[in-house]
């Protein structure tokens, strides 16, 4: 289990997906909630920031059925939108319990909610930037900026990306495909995915058009002002104030961050 949970905390919800797909695990049931939250990962990766978030929060719930103990958030109680939208369902976020001596059960379940809450905090934090814009940006550019953030960090950086194995199931190869599609380039795809993040907090908003894409430049012009967003940031993972200085970061993210800076 351990081998799972290291490889979603360096992102490689690949090799995660691959593992549980292939491999008859000790706790069946701590399994399933990995699988959602390598699903969830992967959903990320594509731009579908809703679904990412439903299923973290989905892995959340499971988690906690097994252990009841666990402490959450509401979702408001972090300021993470003004009101609960929709498609949230019943979404639950995962407080950081105390970290419990190295070795056994307690650091699997522990290392399990630290990864379930540190991609729920990088979530809230995607959500959050929506209002942290420039006054040189509109607000439907901003939003397209994002969503190329996103992309360096879990496309174009991820070595994943160009050395994958053959996908393990449906779902996984639609995935790839719809990476393929970003990784090309595809006006579309990141189109649909800044509209996505869009409606997270203006849910009634359009589709993003083609005028906001020619206004950022295409893909070119885009790309610069994601990579001077992310030379603006922090070193990952961005999960808030009070960072624990163990808390792994995912590595294409650390990738992409490094590039962002030497650029």
């Amino acid at each position: 289990m351990i081998g799972v949970i290291e490889a979603l905390e360096l992102g490689n919800w690949r090799r995660a997906s691959r593992i549980l797909k292939e491999t008859e695990l000790a706790d069946a049931y701590l399994a399933t909630v990995l699988i959602k939250v390598a699903r969830a990962m992967s959903y990320r990766a594509i731009g579908e920031y809703s679904s990412a978030w439903r299923t973290m929060g989905g892995a959340a719930i499971q988690l906690r059925r097994k252990y009841p103990g666990l402490p959450t958030l509401a979702v408001n109680d972090a300021g993470l939108i003004d009101d609960v939208p929709s498609w949230s369902g019943e979404v639950e976020r995962l407080v950081l319990p105390p970290k419990p001596p190295s070795g056994g059960d307690a650091e699997v379940v522990f290392r399990s909610v630290r990864l379930i809450w540190r991609e729920q905090q990088e979530l809230s934090d995607l959500f959050r930037r929506i209002d942290d814009r420039s006054d040189k940006l509109t607000p439907a550019t901003h939003i397209l900026v994002l969503t190329f953030v996103e992309y360096l960090c879990w496309v174009r950086h991820d070595p994943a990306t160009w050395t994958r194995a053959s996908p393990v199931d449906a779902e996984a190869a639609a995935i790839e495909e719809r990476i393929d599609a970003l990784r090309d380039g595809l006006r579309a795809e990141f189109l649909r995915s800044a509209t996505d993040l869009r409606r997270l907090r203006h849910p009634a908003a359009g589709e993003m058009s083609l005028m906001v894409w020619s206004k950022g430049g295409q893909y070119n012009g885009l790309q610069r002002l994601a990579i001077l967003e992310l030379a603006r940031r922090t070193e990952p993972p961005w999960i808030g104030a009070g960072k624990p200085a163990d808390c792994p970061c995912r590595q294409s993210s650390l990738n992409a961050w490094q590039f962002a800076q030497a650029a």
